[in-house]
């Protein structure tokens, strides 16, 4: 299970990695603006707000639903950067504080470790080991912080890369080395975790001044890597494949992710039907509901989803300007589409939008 952010949707929606839907978990108050998701070893999902209260929120049961429960009070003038749980304790970016803080989750008490303030902004956070690597956001760099010591000691491990364009999100891969998303360039680019050297670009997703990637998270299990953009979330392989990809009408500005224990929010049931047609383009009637999932080969698609389901399968090449080129019935529970287009083009990319039933 996954959990993104909607930054400019106010949300935060989960995907079912194994059947492919998604349900929007809890709806947050219009600019909220939501940033980061941390999800504890117990299970607690804690938020970090750009608008609204700019401001740790948990994300607590009530009778109607998910809501959300302040536990920090407002963090600097844009909020907190990115999250990251450690020992019962969140590591925070502190973005316009250009300080890395730790909250204390029960007490909501924010400290900050002794340590030299950045000219930075700081986002993005990945760890290994001792190490907190921090993204500064403007400055096409990362720096790694030694959390053992004290005052916490920093070197620019990345200085104003070429291949870095408002980095924010960071994992690390399979292989043990840093990988980092570009907020401003559709792409994750990987670096030598030791030496700091560029080493490849894992996934480009468009041309540059696209549209950019906001996280990016590696699961050792599957061997896999999803990053967030716009409203997908998309699987890659370690070889750079593109593998499915996972959309959600309503997911908008999909930044922050992190991976989630499964049944840990309920995947609700399908809703029914809509008793007429819906004339907008924007098919309204689909955000209450789990949509079907969509993987990727090399020209060919295998969509999973409800018996009766129809799609409209849109293509694009940049991300950008997006085709349409089959309208497809569910009468089986799964659909195998072969692209007739695919063959004469270098890349192509796909996704669903579910379309009301045929009256």
């Amino acid at each position: 299970m996954i959990l993104v952010a909607g930054y400019e949707s106010d949300n935060v929606v989960q995907f079912d990695l194994v059947s492919g839907r998604w349900s929007e978990v809890v709806s947050l108050p219009q600019g909220s603006q939501p940033r980061g998701v941390a999800v504890s070893s117990s299970g607690e999902v804690f938020l970090g707000l750009h608008g609204g209260g700019k401001n740790i929120v948990r994300l607590v049961t009530g009778g109607g639903g998910e809501k959300v429960q302040p536990v920090t009070e407002a963090m600097g003038r844009f909020g907190p950067g990115f999250m990251l749980p450690s020992e019962g304790r969140l590591w925070v970016a502190g973005d316009t504080d250009r300080v890395i803080h730790q909250v204390d989750p029960v007490t909501g008490a924010v400290t900050t470790p002794p340590q030299v303030k950045t000219k930075a902004n700081l986002v993005g956070l990945a760890a290994q080991g001792t190490s907190l690597f921090v993204a500064e956001y403007f400055q096409r760099s990362i720096l790694r912080y030694d959390t053992t010591a004290s005052p916490m000691t920093s070197q620019r491990f990345i200085d104003k890369s070429e291949h870095l364009e408002r980095p924010i999100g960071m994992t690390i891969g399979h292989n043990g080395n840093l990988y980092i998303a570009n907020g401003l360039r559709p792409t994750v680019v990987e670096y030598d975790v030791k030496t700091g050297a560029f080493v490849r670009v894992l996934a480009d997703l468009g041309a540059a001044g696209q549209p950019g990637i906001h996280a990016v998270l590696y699961a050792p299990d599957v061997r896999r890597y999803y990053v967030a953009t716009g409203s997908d979330v998309h699987e890659i392989s370690p070889e750079g494949m593109l593998i499915a990809s996972y959309n959600s009408p309503a997911l908008k500005k999909a930044y922050g992710m992190a991976f989630a224990p499964a049944g840990l929010f309920p995947m609700p049931a399908e809703a029914p039907p809509p008793a007429a047609p819906v004339a907008s383009a924007d098919l309204p009637a689909v955000l209450a509901r789990p949509v079907a999932t969509l993987r990727m080969t090399p020209g060919r698609l295998q969509i999973a989803g409800a018996i009766g389901e129809r799609y409209r399968v849109m293509a694009t090449t940049d991300f950008v300007t997006w085709t349409q080129i089959a309208v497809l019935k569910n009468t089986k529970g799964s659909i195998d589409y072969a692209d007739p287009q695919a063959a004469g083009m270098q890349r192509r990319f796909y996704r669903l939008e579910l379309l009301p039933p045929a009256q």
